[in-house]
């Protein structure tokens, strides 16, 4: 096979393998991102049930300081009913005794259900904070893998570069220019040559041209694409390639000659 299209080849793949790990390396910090959010969705619903938490211990407080007025109100309004002279007088400050007692009951309502709420709001504080702690265990363990995989994909980025330096130092300098051309701007620069069409143009080949192409012995260009063809012989192929055996005359056909 021609140096250069060997050397083309294998750079080919180094090249695309780079991409790949560029690519990969690059999502990486997305993907911990992402990781990241997990994380900070946790850290809300616990934060949201903390809050919920201190609102229900607000309002049972607020609620309890109105029974205390309240309480002193009546206190108040029965001392003024020992001391009225009138009846009419009287069944005011009683009236405000019952309007206040209501009162009284319906905040003492509203602290039982603040009860009942805070139970259930503590069933949610315990989930949110098992839950956190079970996602930051698992988003430690995917950060850490993200880590080790971002490693391995530096180490192998540069394994294969140092191998694209390599293939590139092969290859002549006029070959080299139009490769990089056509890989800039299709994104590949080499094509196999299979079945008298490119692979990945898909466009025919002239007859002379495929056979140039099946030596692997000279840098032939797609009339179509511009890329540089190879051929990857086959089975089908060498037989195809082969002379024709002269078949030995049969034992049958012999005696019936004679």
């Amino acid at each position: 096979m021609n140096s250069d299209l060997a050397n083309l080849i294998e750079l080919q793949h180094a090249d695309t393998e780079i991409a790949r790990l560029k690519a990969e390396i690059a999502a990486l910090p997305k993907r911990v991102a992402v990781i990241e959010e997990k994380l900070a969705g946790s850290k809300d619903r616990l934060d949201k049930a903390k809050a919920a938490l201190k609102t229900d211990e607000a309002n049972r407080r607020k609620y309890e300081g109105e029974i205390q007025n309240l309480r002193q109100k009546i206190s108040k309004y029965r001392d003024q009913m020992l001391a009225v002279k009138t009846n009419q007088e009287y069944r005011a400050l009683g009236t405000e005794v019952e309007f206040a007692e209501k009162e009284i009951s319906g905040f003492e309502d509203k602290i039982l259900e603040t009860m009942i709420d805070v139970d259930d709001k503590n069933g949610d504080l315990k989930r949110a904070e098992s839950d956190l702690k079970a996602h930051t265990a698992e988003i430690e363990k995917e950060k850490a893998e993200a880590r080790s995989r971002t490693a391995e994909d530096e180490k192998a980025l540069a394994e294969w570069s140092a191998k694209r330096d390599q293939y590139r130092s092969g290859v002549s300098a006029e070959t080299l220019r139009h490769y990089d051309r056509v890989l800039t701007r299709r994104g590949s620069a080499i094509a196999e040559a299979r079945d008298h069409k490119c692979s990945a143009c898909q466009v025919m080949l002239r007859p002379q041209v495929y056979s140039d192409v099946m030596s692997n012995e000279q840098i032939i260009m797609c009339d179509s694409c511009n890329r540089i063809l190879y051929f990857v012989p086959t089975v089908e192929a060498d037989l195809a390639n082969e002379e024709p055996r002269q078949l030995a005359p049969r034992p049958e056909a012999d005696a019936a000659a004679q």
